[in-house]
């Protein structure tokens, strides 16, 4: 079941309204296969981190609603731009007993631009949710299978891992669709 962020929201309050203790969705599944997969699960274990594990090996992601109150969902490209500034705000911290640097004096100097380092279309981003204006599930597999069919199956989502190529997203993004990510 795709869900875009208005109607997952939509759902996680109803859910906490109506005294439900966990939200669960999967890509492209609806209610019978949910009760199909927790019928199996249930018959295997009656503890609640087993049968969690036993639905997310089905490709279920499984939440409680104390856990997605905690969640932030932001697009991959501000979870990316947070991870690259890490590394150098870290670096600029100072060392804990010694005085700040001092800036040098300024001088006409011209600096290179750094090079743009190509981003491997292979790598995999794990991607929460896609969202788009207007546009549902059927749309994204329509926009997905067009992607693919120009990418190749190496870039193909792998659904239980929630994960997509970085050839895959950019192709997505093109055709207007935003990856969300956890924070």
């Amino acid at each position: 079941m795709r869900l875009t962020r208005p109607l997952f929201l939509s759902a996680l309050t109803l859910g906490v309204l109506a005294g439900c203790t966990s939200v669960s969705f999967k890509q492209g599944a609806g209610g019978a296969d949910y009760r199909r997969d927790e019928r199996a699960c249930m018959g295997t274990t009656t503890e609640r981190t087993a049968f969690i594990q036993c639905m997310e090996t089905k490709g279920w992601w499984t939440r409680s609603t104390e856990e997605l109150s905690q969640i932030t969902l932001v697009s991959v490209e501000d979870s990316e731009a947070v991870a690259e500034a890490q590394p150098a705000a870290a670096a600029e911290a100072a060392t804990p007993g010694t005085e700040p640097a001092r800036p040098a004096p300024a001088t006409r100097t011209t600096a290179a631009p750094a090079p743009v380092v190509p981003k491997d279309p292979l790598a995999r981003l794990r991607i929460a949710m896609w969202s788009k204006m207007g546009a549902g599930a059927n749309e994204l597999i329509a926009d997905q299978t067009q992607c693919l069919s120009t990418l190749g199956e190496a870039h193909a989502p792998d659904t239980t891992a929630g994960t997509v190529t970085r050839g895959l997203y950019e192709c997505l993004r093109k055709q207007g669709w935003t990856g969300l990510t956890l924070r």
